[in-house]
């Protein structure tokens, strides 16, 4: 089964700790997980799934930049996601930049590996990794299930 856009599970959100993961890189928002929830309209966390082999991908956000052109701290290009393999997150921060976009895919960007922690497992090579995560990300695409309607309409490359 490939990865597929879910709602996350009361009991997986626990289990994993997302609430934690989020507020742990996600700094852009006055509100942290939990509480940030409830102004969804559904009240969950979302993450890109593949059940049968036990991975999944979450999208923790956009990382803060302390050293702004205006002198305040702002939003950067960069994103951390996390990638669960084999019972293990792998980090990776990426950053995103647009291209040009068409009819077809009026939202066209491309994303650069800046990190990637750890880079390779015992039985799993980085390549095998960076796979996992390009099939997971072409799925979430925009924004996971909240956003079906602009997913269909994005197209993203990988410069890495």
């Amino acid at each position: 089964m490939p990865f597929v856009n879910e709602y996350v599970s009361y009991e997986d959100a626990e289990k994993y700790d997302l609430d934690n993961l989020w507020n742990k890189y996600n700094y852009c928002t006055i509100l942290n997980m939990p509480e940030l929830l409830n102004h969804f309209d559904v009240h969950q966390h979302i993450w890109c799934v593949d059940k049968e082999r036990g991975y999944w991908l979450f999208n923790c956000g956009f990382l803060l930049n302390e050293d702004s052109l205006s002198g305040f701290v702002e939003p950067s290009n960069e994103e951390a996601f996390i990638l669960h393999v084999n019972g293990q997150n792998i980090e990776f921060i990426l950053t995103s930049h647009g291209m040009e976009a068409t009819d077809l895919y009026p939202i066209h960007f491309s994303y650069e590996l800046v990190s990637m922690s750890p880079s390779s497992l015992p039985n799993m090579s980085r390549e095998s990794l960076l796979n996992i995560l390009k099939d997971g990300i072409n799925i979430f695409k925009y924004n996971g299930i909240r956003a079906l309607e602009e997913n269909a309409k994005t197209l993203i490359e990988f410069d890495f």
